[in-house]
């Protein structure tokens, strides 16, 4: 059984990395900005939104936050826009489709012009919400949309596990008060349970099917408590080119060991996460206070 490499990424290495390249996995348009307000005064100048999600604004008090969950399910796609001056990008939404359109003209004093266009237009997803949309341009030039995507079975899935307060005390009997441990039980699709090894010893054990990408076609990212699950399959003969893609990702609870984190593909096409798990004790304080 081979294991997956895990790649890992630590939040405050620089303050721009989050901008750029991988790092962008790991960048939530509806929440950095207000989760991080240092990121206001290190946003890189060549970094713009096009339209800037709903959210909620610094100073506002008793005012009902309009962004989704952290790490709640999502419509992404990215579009290279080199070539264009970011002020040209302009993006909408027409029924169940986005619409991009630029424009870059540029006129030398002989009097020669070259103009080019770009039009490229994308369809939502089922339960996409195109009133919540975001996009922006990156500092490598990428043009990035987003949609939240509200599954009416997901919700149910959540409310569920919120009802349920037996299946929490797998977790022990002392939780962080800061972790949405009922979100995440019921919130992600990677089936997430604490397995009793023995000798005190326990393992955060998650499973999410893969079963049409091979290994060297996935790959697995960490960046403190946050997993990103990523899978590309290419398939091309005479007649066509295509290209699929999978993008899951969670926050994993406290006390979950990601140093020692492992994953493998079994023979059935399900991606086994592990990693040993340490119940939260009686007055320890969250990691996430020694952070903010």
């Amino acid at each position: 059984m081979a294991f997956f490499p895990i790649h890992r990424y630590r939040r405050f290495d620089d303050p721009f990395d989050r901008f750029f390249g991988d790092q962008l996995d790991f960048f939530d348009p509806w929440r950095d900005f207000d989760t991080f307000p240092t990121a206001l005064t290190a946003q890189p100048n060549a970094f713009r939104w096009v339209n800037e999600p709903l959210r909620l604004t610094h100073g506002q008090q008793n005012v009902e936050p309009t962004s989704p969950a952290p790490h709640a399910e999502k419509f992404r796609t990215q579009l290279n826009i080199a070539g264009f001056n970011p002020e040209t990008i302009k993006t909408r939404v027409e029924g169940r489709k986005v619409i991009v359109e630029a424009k870059q003209e540029d006129r030398q004093p002989d009097g020669d012009f070259s103009v080019r266009e770009i039009r490229k237009t994308y369809e939502l997803p089922e339960h996409a919400n195109p009133n919540r949309m975001a996009s922006y341009v990156t500092p490598n030039n990428m043009l990035v949309i987003e949609a939240p995507i509200e599954n009416p079975e997901a919700e149910r899935r959540l409310q569920q596990a919120r009802n349920d307060n037996q299946s929490l005390t797998q977790f022990g009997q002392y939780r962080d008060p800061l972790f949405d441990y009922a979100g995440f039980l019921g919130g992600s699709d990677f089936q997430p349970r604490i397995v009793d090894k023995g000798n005190n010893q326990k393992q955060l054990e998650m499973a999410v099917g893969m079963k049409n990408f091979r290994p060297e076609e996935i790959k697995v990212s960490v960046k403190n408590n946050e997993l990103i699950v990523q899978g590309e399959h290419r398939h091309q003969d005479k007649n066509r080119s295509e290209r699929s893609f999978f993008f899951k990702s969670t926050t994993l609870p406290p006390g979950t060991q990601v140093d020692h984190l492992q994953s493998h593909l079994t023979d059935d096409g399900h991606l086994k996460i592990e990693a040993p798990f340490v119940e939260h004790k009686e007055g320890q304080q969250s990691i996430e206070n020694h952070k903010h």
